[in-house]
């Protein structure tokens, strides 16, 4: 996979969690209509989900950062392609065993109950979407670090090469695509904020405000 399309992964990786932060959003009312336990577990659920802005934004900057001087020193793009950012975001990535484990402990016990209703289907098929196994598009995540590191891996040997306006070339072509992630990520960031908020708010029980 080349570079650019490693970015456009991490694009649709990001708008699927915004998809799900929308889904939940979505059936807020009807969840503070429920048990204030449900709140807290999905507070949980928002703390993991809140991992992906961070995994973005670290993957992004270390490349950008490289840009951000009067005389940018090229030779700094070998160690943003040394490989290790991909371990680093492995590390700090929602995972989805994580998310499978806190919707056991509580939710789904709570969503088999007869008679829950209302949204309760919709919760079930979020919970559903954001636990799968697979985890394809949380590994999503992971790929947009190879492309950062791929980027960097071949800027840094066309300046090792002389050819030093390539290689910032070669980054501005893929900037607009490391622009808009980073400011998705930090949109998304700021919805799970509210949105986990407004589910502490529901669990200890405290109004307005």
């Amino acid at each position: 996979m080349d570079p650019i399309a490693a970015l456009t992964v991490g694009v649709e990786s990001i708008k699927k969690i915004s998809g799900a932060v929308g889904a939940l959003k979505g059936i807020q009312k009807w969840i503070f209509t429920q048990p204030k336990e449900a709140a807290a577990e999905l507070s949980r659920i928002v703390t993991e989900l809140m991992k992906a802005t961070p995994a973005v934004t670290k993957a992004t900057d270390k490349l950008l950062d490289v840009f951000d001087s009067a005389k940018p020193s090229l030779s700094a793009l070998a160690q943003v392609g040394d490989g290790s950012l991909r371990n680093e975001i492995r590390t700090i990535r929602p995972h989805c065993h994580d998310i499978d484990r806190i919707a056991q402990e509580h939710l789904w016990q709570w969503l088999n109950m007869p008679g829950v209703g209302g949204d309760a289907q919709k919760l079930r098929d979020l919970l559903n979407e954001i636990s799968s196994a697979d985890g394809d598009y949380l590994n999503g995540l992971e790929t947009f670090a190879d492309g950062i590191q791929r980027l960097a891996r071949e800027a840094f040997n066309l300046s090792v090469q002389g050819k030093k306006d390539e290689a910032v070339a070669l980054i501005g072509k893929a900037a607009p695509i490391l622009f808009d992630i980073r400011t998705e990520a930090v949109r998304l960031a700021q919805d799970l904020t509210e949105l986990q908020i407004e589910f502490r708010k529901q669990a200890l029980g405290v109004t307005g405000g």
